[in-house]
């Protein structure tokens, strides 16, 4: 059964997703190709057939809902897109844009070879300046290997069932051109200093000289400088601080000769604490905070990766706060750029998986042994870990790095999750390192659930089927990464045709009991001792999982908003 979603049921098929895709990085002078494509799946490499050609909505995924397909990809098979555009050239560059696309693709522009990518999370961009002319013809050739190739695979497989999903194949993310002056801003990235009152910019591109203006979001003016070698310092003195409950922002903009690029920043430092009894706490902004969030696989019943609108995001991110939550653990997946921004302007921070890959799922090593309390086991062993494959490990590394520079300017992500339950895991003490290396400003849950190596800022427990007890305790936050994962089935608003969860209810009452028991027993009955966080499985339904607070199609919250609310609020008070 599929079901739609009440902002797939109003989708514009030719205006898919129209806002600017990036919005730390804004210019006005773009160009949206999102809507009716032509596609077609051809055997292993071989190229396209005049009279093959059928329609599909991008950006969403070959075989979604709202891609209008019902065909999937098999790895030993091509998938070919196809669109007609005009451009008028001007002076400058062009450059052609893709959120998405999973896994590797090959683009051509009029016939000509333009560029390649390789993962299906980051976006990337082509420079198409020497082939684009008037009317145009956009190529892309994509192959998927999903979980069976080197490639960070996340939550998708081929055979999904369970807690695995339907592979994304091909588009997942907006297509847009932009052009570019002589003199553009090229790549910016913003650094807030809390503890020393600025902000440093860095920012590449072949300009001379570029004017930096500050001002605050409620339209009062902060600061304007210039710099001619890319590297500037903001000063922030009496700062206005981002919060969960004040998301106060500022925005910057840079002028060059010829450039204007729209970003924003927002003041926050996270660190960690001791308490009055001397347990480590989360701190945001130096006052510590109780991690209380949602396990968010990002997946939409008629977009699978893709939300139908952005209005969609914001509804589900408003369900979020009413329930009185401060935080989203974004699992095993990338998100859009505009999902970040909506975080960053609500108020709501994020904890970044890092997409798994890895060749095997060991029941053992990944599941059995770890419930049955054999927690760590050592990371260097490539083959347990299903990262025997040099090419697979040096793939995780570059598709790291890309999701690092990509968010990298997010108010809302306080922390990096490199590994989760050992999906993949190699190596994690020095992939820990790396990560710390490049981002000084963020803590990072090395190794969520399982198989922990003792480094990284966070002790990570996922306990689902008896009740959760302070461990022995280190110097790191302790945070119940992963917990309930109750199951009630709405039947009609779910892609599921059985009730499959952890732990079953029939009654939405009793789910409803029964979670608030759970935050009372687990979570409240532990803050004293030490629990500095803790994240329920899930925010939603997907596929055959009906384990969410809401709805796969969002259309019904399972259980009482404001006795969620209220319960997020005792605990909280139980750190003042």
């Amino acid at each position: 059964m599929t079901v739609l979603s009440k902002w797939g049921e109003a989708l514009d098929l030719n205006h898919p997703l129209p806002e600017y895709p990036r919005p730390q990085f804004r210019r006005k002078q773009w160009l949206n190709l999102n809507g009716m494509w032509e596609y077609q799946i051809v055997n292993g490499n071989q190229d396209t057939v005049p009279d093959g050609w059928k329609l599909i909505c991008v950006p969403f995924a070959l075989g979604s809902a709202l891609s209008q397909t019902n065909e999937n990809l098999s790895p030993g098979e091509t998938l070919w897109y196809r669109r007609y555009f005009a451009w008028k050239p001007d002076e400058g560059r062009v450059m052609l844009n893709f959120e998405a696309v999973d896994q590797t693709c090959i683009v051509y522009v009029n016939g000509v070879e333009a560029g390649r990518h390789f993962g299906g999370y980051a976006p990337f961009s082509i420079d198409i300046t020497h082939l684009i002319k008037y009317q145009n013809t956009l190529m892309v050739r994509v192959k998927d290997a999903s979980d069976q190739g080197v490639c960070a695979f996340g939550k998708q497989r081929i055979n999904p069932r369970g807690i695995w999903y339907t592979p994304t194949a091909g588009i997942w993310g907006t297509v847009w051109l932009e052009q570019l002056p002589v003199h553009a801003v090229e790549d910016l990235k913003i650094t807030p200093d809390f503890d020393h009152h600025q902000v440093f910019l860095e920012l590449a591109g072949p300009f001379h000289q570029a004017r930096i203006i500050v001002s605050a979001r409620d339209g009062s003016f902060h600061h304007e400088g210039l710099t001619e070698d890319g590297h500037y310092v903001v000063p922030m003195d009496d700062f206005h601080a981002w919060s969960v409950n004040d998301p106060f922002l500022y925005d910057v903009e840079i002028l060059t000769e010829d450039d204007d690029v729209q970003s924003y920043f927002g003041m926050r430092s996270f660190t960690s604490c001791h308490d009055g009894s001397g347990h480590i706490r989360f701190a945001l902004n130096h006052q510590p905070l109780f991690l209380s969030g949602l396990l968010d696989q990002g997946y939409s019943c008629d977009g699978m990766y893709t939300y139908p609108s952005e209005e969609a995001m914001k509804y589900e991110l408003s369900a979020v706060k009413a329930m009185g939550f401060n935080m989203l653990r974004k699992h095993v997946k990338q998100e859009n750029r505009r999902w970040y921004y909506l975080c960053d302007t609500m108020g709501i921070l994020v904890m970044q998986d890092m997409p798994n890959g890895g060749n095997t799922f060991s029941f053992w090593t990944h599941q059995a042994l770890p419930m049955i309390g054999i927690r760590t086991m050592n990371d260097g062993n490539y083959r347990r870990f299903g990262r025997e494959s040099e090419d697979s490990r040096q793939m995780y590394m570059h598709e790291l790095d890309e999701m690092l520079d990509t968010l990298y300017n997010c108010v809302s992500i306080f922390a990096w999750v490199p590994f989760n339950e050992g999906w993949g895991q190699f190596d994690s003490s020095q992939v820990t390192d790396h990560i710390a290396d490049y981002d000084t400003t963020r803590l990072i849950d090395s190794a969520s659930g399982w198989h922990d190596q003792g480094c990284g800022d966070f002790n990570s427990r996922h306990v689902y089927f008896h009740a959760f007890h302070v461990p022995r305790l280190d110097q790191r936050i302790l945070l119940l990464s992963e917990f309930g994962g109750y199951a009630y089935l709405e039947y009609g608003h779910s892609n599921a045709d059985k009730l499959f969860g952890y732990r079953k209810f029939r009654d939405k009452r009793d789910l409803d009991l029964a979670v608030n028991a759970l935050y009372e027993h687990d979570i409240l009955a532990n803050i004293d001792d030490g629990l500095a966080g803790c994240i329920y499985t899930q925010l939603s339904d997907v596929e055959t999982e009906c384990n969410g607070l809401l709805t796969a199609d969002r259309r019904v919250v399972k259980i009482d908003m404001k006795k969620m609310k209220k319960m997020n609020e005792r605990i909280q008070r139980k750190l003042i």
